[in-house]
């Protein structure tokens, strides 16, 4: 084993709705790849410290995935996710900023690992909220995320 991969489709209704809108765009940035349903994000192995074991440490990962739509007006975009864990439960946050200010972690999911496999359940912060939108509520289950071992 080499390291981990993130994998997530982050919610299928939202895919199916950008997919089903003229202007609805998905789409990843490098290293971060996009297909059928699933961003899958490389991680920055110098920047991450993980226990498989105990589920427990962070785990950097590098490249955006980006949603828009509406000719702008929604424009959601999750960058340099990273991963941190407690025994199996935590958050991912994501890049924010950094044009014209510094950029900042912002606490995206809470997760919460699926009994013993490298699944984890994921449940919308406020700050996940802001970014999504006001149509998602706090603590709402977005789809579950994988941390693949590669």
């Amino acid at each position: 084993m080499s390291g981990y991969q993130l994998q997530w489709g982050i919610k299928d209704s939202l895919l199916g709705y950008l997919r089903g809108i003229e202007d609805g765009l998905i789409e990843a940035d490098s290293p971060a790849v996009f297909e059928g349903n699933l961003f899958t994000f490389s991680e920055d192995g110098a920047a991450s410290n993980f226990d498989a074991g105990t589920a427990t440490g962070t785990l950097q990962f590098l490249g955006t995935a980006k949603l828009s739509g509406h000719w702008g007006m929604m424009n959601i975009v999750l960058k340099n996710p990273l991963v941190e864990l407690q025994n199996g439960v935590g958050t991912l946050l994501i890049a924010q900023g950094g044009i014209l200010s510094p950029e900042t972690l912002v606490p995206f999911v809470k997760l919460e690992r699926i009994g013993d496999s490298n699944e984890y359940r994921t449940s919308l912060t406020a700050e996940g909220r802001l970014v999504l939108g006001e149509q998602y509520q706090v603590g709402q289950e977005l789809n579950p995320l994988t941390l693949a071992a590669v």
